[in-house]
C-alpha cells in the first residue's frame, strides 16, 4: 500500500483535481466555457484516468 501523501502527487488525482477545479472556477467566476466544452474535457479526463488505471494495474500483474 503506498504512503498517503504519494497518493496525492499521483497524476490520476492531480488531473481529477484539476478538472474538477476547472468546473468550480467556470461556475463561480463566469469564466466563459460553456457546459458542453467542460463536459468533453471531463470525458476525456476519465478516459485517460481509466487507461492508466488499467496500464497500471497491468503493470502490477492484477489483470492476469
Amino acid at each position: 500500500m503506498r504512503p498517503w501523501m504519494d497518493r496525492l502527487k499521483s497524476r490520476k488525482f492531480l488531473m481529477a483535481l484539476a478538472t474538477a477545479l476547472l468546473m468550480i472556477l467556470n461556475e463561480g467566476l463566469a469564466l466563459g466555457i460553456p457546459a458542453d466544452v467542460y463536459g468533453w474535457i471531463v470525458g476525456v479526463v476519465i478516459a485517460w484516468i481509466l487507461g492508466e488505471s488499467y496500464v497500471d494495474g497491468r503493470a502490477a500483474g492484477g489483470g492476469e
